[in-house]
């Protein structure tokens, strides 16, 4: 009877401790499957949206409904609705880290629909590009006079100062190069005119020397699309510029 008692004592013992170590199994088991689901909670939406890249700053767009970054990657040309950089100081050919987020926008006038747009969150400068380094180097302002039947804007002017500060910085023109090499002060004309019956806005730029200005170089900027030509004048043709 003692021998029967001692077994059953025995086995229930036995049964207690693989319950035991099967409920700590379960919660190891259980804290580990907590840990892993941890690890691969996904991103909320707004996240997965969020893109940074770096890229070429190209310029600032004021003229439309939204105001306009565009930034240039390989041979792309991306636009973000610009809402935060109220500085407008990074220049053409800047490297700039862009962070950006899909979303949509209002389209004024069009019974208030909704169309997808990147929106830009932070835009910080990464490098000098060619016109920030021109600026220093240069350390000069640019001149400039236009014909007296021509109404410009102060935003165009400043738009066309920009073009020719920037072809500056890439001209193969020997002359532009020595003057802006020596330093020397270098001035430019503005006009209208009709090519092969196409409206231009033509350049006229000119390094100031001892005896007066005279044009060594002239640029067209097409109305309709603003690509920027450089005149040939010994092949009378234009020849377009990136």
């Amino acid at each position: 009877m003692n021998r029967t008692l001692i077994k059953l004592i025995i086995l229930n013992c036995c049964m207690l401790s693989a319950c035991d170590l099967k409920t700590s199994e379960q919660k190891k088991l259980t804290r580990s499957d907590t840990i892993v689901k941890q690890s691969h909670t996904p991103k909320t939406r707004s996240e997965q949206h969020t893109h940074i890249d770096q890229m070429t700053f190209v310029e600032y767009l004021d003229d439309g409904d939204y105001f306009q970054i565009l930034a240039r990657k390989g041979d792309s040309i991306f636009s973000f609705i610009n809402d935060i950089d109220d500085n407008r100081n990074i220049n053409r050919g800047d490297l700039v880290q862009v962070k950006w987020k899909r979303d949509s926008i209002t389209v004024p006038g069009d019974n208030e629909s909704k169309m997808p747009a990147d929106i830009l969150l932070d835009l910080k400068k990464a490098a000098d590009g060619p016109v920030s380094r021109f600026r220093k180097t240069y350390g000069r302002k640019l001149k400039y006079t236009w014909a007296t039947n021509e109404e410009f804007t102060s935003s165009y002017l400043d738009k066309v100062y920009l073009i020719v500060e920037y072809y500056l910085t890439q001209t193969k023109n020997p002359l532009l190069q020595l003057a802006i090499k020596n330093k020397d002060e270098v001035t430019y004309s503005i006009e209208s005119k009709t090519r092969d019956d196409h409206g231009y806005k033509v350049i006229g730029i000119a390094p100031v020397g001892p005896n007066g200005a005279s044009i060594v170089q002239w640029l067209y900027v097409d109305e309709e699309s603003d690509k920027l030509y450089e005149y040939n004048l010994p092949a009378d043709k234009l020849v377009a510029l990136k």
